[in-house]
């Protein structure tokens, strides 16, 4: 996917050469939102997590959308299938998203690129010049994937041109990271629930073996950064969910004692049961960590399925060297783009057989 960056060009509602204008408010029902979406304000759509997109159809010559941001963050911005264009919003912003277009219906997709700790991103609406429309989404997607994870989940630093590079915001892509190829491939929609540095009991850096808040603390949240409000479940239940958790737990010292790590795995897993009932759980470990997590994670699966009878719970393990470490790795050594999809190509086969879902590989 070739991505490019616009410029942001600020535009009042008297823009030049309009008419006027038709104003689509952030709840119409017509745009679609997909992830975690606070709507406690009905005029706008806030949200911070990782992945979250919105979509919507309309008929009108040109096209604008006005956000805001309480941070720094990235979207990319697909028009009618063409090329992604990447935008960055640090403020109330108007932005043009299509000009001079043809009669036809066309199609926007906004996908945000960076996680949760860039800030809230606010969606406000949308404008049309005066004689525009807007029309369903129509391409719904029947099956939906949740993802739980850290950095690799988020994307970090897919697009970074070196393992050497450190991380910056413009570097990360969750559209780019293994979540959201699999779930392209599937032809799912997902939800993203991922943070940089986040362990299943230790956080990454962590001089204590278990942290005061690592990831599972977060999953009842609506936003990654703020403890409330709490995530209402009944919104949105997948039909599967894909954890990739263990890497920071291992990656420095001091490491976590087993059973406590396990344990805490465990509760995680049946929290995620007992929100969405009797689901099939995948636990990835890899291809950032090897031993001990990959024992620790295997075993605790092994358990579930033999002793606690629990048969919807399966283990993946994603080998180190599954990536070239001079091709396949981005900002601070994580996978870039392409080890992302050799990540995909490993997962997805393993999936598909279980659930017998067929998938396109096309982007693999």
């Amino acid at each position: 996917m070739k991505l490019f960056c616009v410029a942001l060009i600020f535009l009042s509602l008297s823009f030049a050469g309009w008419g006027q204008q038709t104003f689509i408010a952030a709840g119409n029902p017509n745009i679609r939102y997909v992830g975690r979406v606070d709507f406690s304000n009905p005029q706008e759509a806030r949200f911070d997590w990782p992945g979250v997109y919105i979509q919507f159809s309309f008929r009108s010559s040109e096209c604008l959308v006005k956000m805001s941001d309480t941070g720094r963050n990235y979207y990319n911005v697909i028009v009618d299938n063409n090329p992604a264009k990447v935008i960055e919003v640090k403020s109330d912003t108007t932005l043009r998203i299509g000009e001079k277009l043809g009669p036809q219906i066309h199609k926007v997709q906004i996908f945000k690129r960076t996680e949760g700790n860039q800030g809230i991103g606010i969606f406000k609406g949308i404008l049309l010049d005066g004689g525009g429309e807007m029309l369903p989404w129509k391409d719904i997607p029947s099956r939906k994937i949740e993802f739980i994870g850290n950095s690799i989940t988020c994307g970090y630093g897919t697009e970074a041109k070196s393992k050497n590079e450190h991380w910056t915001p413009s570097t990360e892509n969750n559209f780019q990271s293994y979540a959201p190829i699999i779930a392209r491939a599937f032809n799912a929609d997902y939800h993203i629930i991922a943070h940089s540095g986040q362990g299943v009991v230790r956080n990454y850096g962590d001089k204590q073996k278990v942290s005061a808040l690592a990831m599972p603390g977060r999953f009842n949240r609506v936003y990654d950064e703020q403890e409330q409000p709490v995530w209402n479940f009944k919104q949105w239940i997948p039909d599967l969910v894909v954890i990739n958790l263990g890497t920071n737990d291992f990656s420095t010292r001091p490491f976590p004692d087993e059973d406590v790590f396990r344990k805490g795995y465990e509760n995680l897993i049946n929290e995620v049961r007992r929100q969405y009932g009797d689901l099939p759980v995948f636990c990835i470990v890899g291809p950032m960590i090897d031993e001990p997590c990959y024992s620790y994670v295997k075993k605790m699966v092994e358990d579930f399925r033999s002793i606690y009878q629990k048969k919807n719970v399966y283990f993946i393990g994603i080998p180190t060297y599954l990536l070239n470490p001079e091709k396949d790795l981005g900002a601070d050594s994580h996978p870039n783009y392409q080890g992302q999809r050799k990540m995909s190509a490993h997962v997805l086969p393993v999936i598909g057989s279980i659930l017998d879902w067929g998938y396109k590989n096309n982007e693999l």
